[in-house]
C-alpha cells in the first residue's frame, strides 16, 4: 500500500509541473503582447521576462528529478 503514497506524490508534482508549464506560457505571451505594442513598457517586460525565466527553471528541475526517478524505479516494481 505504499506504493500508492509513492505514486500519489509523483502524481501531484506532475499536476504542479503542468501548471507551471502553463505559467511560463502566460509569463511568455504577455511578453510577447507587449513587444509587440508601439511603446513597450520596459519594466512591465522586465517582470513578464523573469516570471518566465523562473518558471522555466522550475520546470526544468522538475523534469530532471522525474527523470532520475523513473531511471532510478526497477520496471515491474
Amino acid at each position: 500500500m505504499a506504493g500508492f503514497g509513492v505514486a500519489n506524490e509523483r502524481l501531484r508534482a506532475l499536476e504542479e509541473l503542468e501548471r507551471e508549464i502553463g505559467a511560463s506560457l502566460h509569463s511568455a505571451g504577455s511578453v510577447i503582447l507587449e513587444l509587440s505594442k508601439e511603446k513597450p513598457q520596459e519594466r512591465h517586460l522586465d517582470r513578464q521576462a523573469a516570471q518566465f525565466g523562473a518558471a522555466v527553471a522550475k520546470v526544468e528541475a522538475e523534469l530532471s528529478a522525474q527523470i532520475r526517478y523513473l531511471t532510478q524505479v526497477r520496471p515491474g516494481r
